[in-house]
């Protein structure tokens, strides 16, 4: 018998999560039989990790249900469900620090068999320590050990509630090349025919190397599923990673709607300019020709995951950079590096010339960088208004009602919707309610970061056109979008990262034709090279 011919370990049908208004899973159906290892990719905000929490009991569905061998655990938490037999690991290794690597195995071990001889334990323990490579340090506190170890305990701990459906999280994410071959040998090798395994990855040679079949999610719906070959060289797939258009055009007539009252306010290029100069910085006498913003030899990451590896960049006042690439190639990072909430661990960060590495982020704030993060970061306890206010709490009152008008001018909804809660409104004007808190600041340079994700292509249109009106004001943007279409139409140069480092560099129009572009998304870059 064949694994496709298999009795399904795991079936899950129709799941939906819903967060408020925002569906993140929609309608979703999966069979996971033993023998198997299935992927799951999709751009960022496609609902991956929702969908493995879904699996593993982390979050409730809103509909549908999750039978493991059979039986109905659809209710059941998280605990439960890993004494059912699925066991899981995290994007970042959550071990018990101060233990040592066995006595973490030894705790899963005990959650799910309490009166297990130790004698026993120990052998299994011993067994499983060598199957995942960590038996030479069995003894040595899970602190003292390097990120690729901490990812093999992941697993291992995973594997000694001896499961039957193992969910790995992400344990791509944070390796250097030569770590990913040794990750994709210790997949294949936990590999057994009473087991199936699915891998939510964000680096694509993992998919390939180790799934027997995939399937892509996109705006929390499953777009194809099949074989990983047939899915990673599929066109559809290739779009919804590269932005091209009508791949995502599934805008229903509500979302057309919702949409029609969230317009941008849109002028002659003289007027518009004089309305936004409240939000637009004075240009400086800095010496002619030297960068408003200059990178140099950044390295950055979390903890012992080394994400930035080397990235020199500049931008000149005025001028609109595109930072483009795959899920998980750093482009959250390097946003956050400029910005000030981490610091590189080697390099230079300067404004104007003047150098101010490591500087904390109200103090880079202070030399004018405003930063409209991924997931919008609204104040939920705070009005329209007031989230907008909050930015521009330095400004006397005068200088803050300007700006504010100012605003409300780019998106006349804010203003209709003032005394609303931040979070009261849909995803679009919730977006546009961020961006209108960073230029409340009277930023020189504003990074923003994926501030397309998660929304319909018609809402994307209308936050573009702000992008576009802010570009004429001479304001200087980093742009970090996954949508290369979009960020490309807009921007005066690109750089596209893949593993820490900028793969390709040049002007628009030379990124957009270059083969290497798709190969960057989709894996096996390094196929493309010749």
């Amino acid at each position: 018998m064949t694994t496709l011919e298999a009795a399904p370990l795991l079936v899950a049908r129709g799941l939906v999560k819903r967060y408020g208004g925002l569906v993140a899973i929609d309608q979703v159906d999966l069979v996971l039989r033993p023998g198997t290892i299935t992927g799951v990719i999709g751009p960022n905000g496609a609902g991956k990790s929702t969908l493995i929490g879904l699996i593993g009991g982390a979050l409730a569905p809103s509909a549908g249900t999750i039978h493991l061998d059979g039986r109905d655990v659809t209710r059941l938490p998280a605990a439960e469900r890993a004494r059912a037999g699925i066991g899981r690991t995290y994007q970042i290794p959550r071990p018990f620090l101060d233990m040592t690597v066995a006595d973490n195995l030894a705790v899963a071990q005990y959650s799910v068999a309490p009166f297990i001889r130790a004698e026993t334990a120990r052998e299994e323990r011993e067994a499983l320590l060598a199957r995942t490579g960590l038996l030479d340090v069995a003894t040595r506190p899970a602190h003292s050990l390097p990120l690729l170890r901490r990812k093999r305990l992941e697993v291992a701990r995973a594997l000694a509630l001896k499961p039957r459906i193992v969910l790995l999280d992400e344990v791509g994410a944070g390796l250097v090349d030569s770590e990913i071959s040794e990750l994709i040998a210790l997949i294949q090798s936990i590999r057994d025919d009473n087991t199936a395994i699915l891998i939510v990855e964000h680096v694509l040679r993992v998919v390939r190397a180790c799934c027997g079949r995939s399937l892509v999610l996109d705006f929390g719906k499953m777009l194809i599923e099949g074989p990983t070959d047939e899915v990673l060289g599929n066109d559809k797939v290739a779009a919804i990673y590269l932005g091209s258009s009508g791949a995502r055009q599934g805008t229903t007539n509500e979302t057309a709607v919702t949409a029609a009252g969230d317009d941008v306010h849109l002028a002659a290029p003289d007027a518009e300019a004089r309305v936004l100069a409240p939000l637009t910085a004075p240009m400086t006498a800095s010496s002619a020709g030297t960068p408003l913003l200059a990178l140099a030899g950044i390295r950055a990451g979390y903890g012992q995951a080394q994400v930035l590896q080397g990235i020199d960049l500049t931008a000149m006042p005025g001028e609109t950079i595109a930072i483009l690439g795959a899920n998980g190639a750093g482009k959250t990072t390097l946003a956050r590096v400029i910005s000030g909430a981490i610091a590189p661990s080697a390099g230079t960060l300067r404004i104007d010339g003047a150098d101010i590495t490591g500087q904390p982020p109200h103090r880079i704030a202070g030399h004018g960088i405003a930063h409209c993060m991924e997931g919008r970061r609204i104040f939920s306890a705070l009005s329209v208004q007031d989230n907008l206010l909050i930015a521009a709490r330095h400004a006397d009152r005068a200088t803050a009602r300007a700006r504010l008008a100012a605003v409300y001018d780019l998106f006349p909804v804010l203003a209709e919707r003032r005394t609303q809660g931040g979070t009261a409104m849909s995803g679009g004007q919730q977006q546009m309610l961020a961006i209108g808190r960073a230029l409340m600041a009277q930023p020189r340079l504003v990074i923003f970061d994926e501030i397309s994700l998660g929304l319909a292509p018609i809402v994307m249109d209308r936050l573009y056109e702000a992008l576009a009106l802010l570009k004429q004001a001479r304001m200087t943007l980093i742009v970090i979008e996954q949508d290369i279409e979009r960020a490309l139409a807009l921007a005066d140069r690109a750089h596209v990262l893949e593993q820490g480092r900028f793969a390709l560099t040049g002007t628009p129009r030379e990124i957009a034709a270059d083969p290497r572009l798709r190969h960057i998304y989709i894996g096996a870059a390094e196929h493309a090279a010749g």
